[in-house]
């Protein structure tokens, strides 16, 4: 990094997709650089990571695949999870159960400081593109970055939650997440099972009138979808997408966040977002420590934009910390806080299950993060599927305003 020029380093964070910088054309094959899009020689162990010239940028590597690379997980894409053959949806495992699986888990994989991604933050994505757009700003082939989000605004917050049963609707444990928001000037989405439609419809119809957003959490919650056929998963997804056709769904999150390119495949086309990713996380009975697609952006998959979950999430948390309002929320306003220094998308997802969320050290967490959300003017706050109509629009170089 010593090699590195100092104003290199500054600090700028560069949001959107990766800068695509024009092939050098000085003399190929010399160590160090930066051919074309995708190819890059072996660099010199003695030469510059980057250099820097009037009009040109020298790199030692592709920095557009290597981000490519980072946001796909192409290091940490893991076989078939055993939990997703079980011949039983998890709603008929006992609660206390699930919770003893998940903090043994998930809890000393969260704790590990010497695995990548870096949990909860992992800094390696925006740093590259730091990097990319300081390089060409200092070479003079960078044009200055466009406002990023709506009204001007640092950086986006949405929240969304995750219904897995059907007893959180009959019981109406959503109503005291959805009026905490409103009566904050906020609103999310509604992650919910096609299983549950029949119990939910109620639910779902108020939300709306409220100004939810009403999206898919799978046809059950037995984390099989991912490994479906292609054409199971969309009849799936338009079966869902025609009962609530009224509600014009646009996203979906993988029941546990299993995902893999059959499910991406099957939701293309049929709905705009996924949101199954995380940027860090540990994942149940993974083979890696950590996943994650390491970036708190945006960005696309084929037709599909990917909403990562950003913000640690509650079931993350309560295995670390349990009920523990004040270290739940220390650690998700200091993760809001490097987002906001970055410009990036803060994605929240609680569970409105009395497992869960439910817990009053854990509602007190969420009501602190919510507040702290509201009382900041910097941040865009917006339901993901606006998230996912604004990167649309500002991908496609339209003239844009708040959605």
């Amino acid at each position: 990094m010593a090699a590195i020029p100092a104003s290199l380093l500054r600090g700028f964070h560069a949001p959107a997709r990766p800068l695509a910088l024009p092939p050098w054309t000085g003399a190929p094959g010399g160590p160090g650089v930066y051919v074309t899009p995708g190819v890059a020689t072996p660099p010199d162990p003695a030469a510059p990571v980057v250099t820097v010239a009037p009009g040109v940028v020298r790199f030692a590597f592709d920095p557009e695949l290597a981000l490519d690379r980072l946001v796909r997980e192409v290091n940490t894409a893991a076989a078939r999870p055993w939990h997703s053959r079980l011949p039983i949806p998890s709603a008929l495992v006992p609660a206390a159960l699930r919770e003893a699986l998940l903090r043994r888990s998930l809890a000393p994989r969260l704790r590990r400081s010497d695995v990548a991604p870096r949990w909860p933050v992992e800094p390696a994505a925006e740093d590259l593109r730091a990097l990319v757009r300081a390089a060409a700003e200092e070479a003079g082939v960078a044009a200055p970055p466009a406002p990023f989000w709506p009204e001007g605004r640092r950086y986006a917050v949405a929240l969304s939650h995750d219904v897995d049963s059907a007893g959180a609707f009959r019981r109406g444990d959503w109503r005291p997440f959805a009026d905490a928001e409103e009566a904050r000037g906020l609103r999310s989405a509604w992650h919910v099972c096609t299983e549950h439609l029949g119990v939910a419809g109620g639910a779902l119809a108020e939300l709306a009138r409220r100004g939810h957003e009403v999206a898919w959490h799978g046809p059950v919650h037995d984390y099989r979808i991912a490994f479906l056929p292609v054409e199971a998963i969309r009849a799936h997804a338009a079966r869902f997408r025609d009962r609530l056709a009224a509600f014009d769904p646009r996203g979906f999150r993988s029941p546990n966040f299993i995902r893999g390119e059959t499910l991406y495949a099957g939701l293309e086309g049929l709905l705009g977002y996924d949101s199954s990713a995380r940027d860090t996380a540990a994942e149940l009975f993974s083979p890696h420590v950590r996943q994650g697609c390491a970036t708190v952006f945006p960005f696309f998959r084929g037709d599909l934009v990917e909403l990562p979950v950003t913000i640690p999430d509650d079931l993350s948390l309560r295995c670390l910390h349990g009920d523990d309002a004040a270290a739940t929320l220390r650690v998700q306003l200091e993760k809001l806080a490097w987002i906001r220094s970055v410009g990036g998308l803060a994605l929240g997802l609680t569970h409105p299950e009395r497992w869960i969320s439910m817990r009053p050290g854990a509602f007190r967490a969420y009501e602190g993060f919510l507040d702290a959300v509201a009382a900041d003017r910097e941040a865009w706050t917006a339901r993901p599927r606006d998230v996912e109509a604004w990167w649309r629009m500002r991908a496609a170089g339209a003239a844009v305003s708040a959605p």
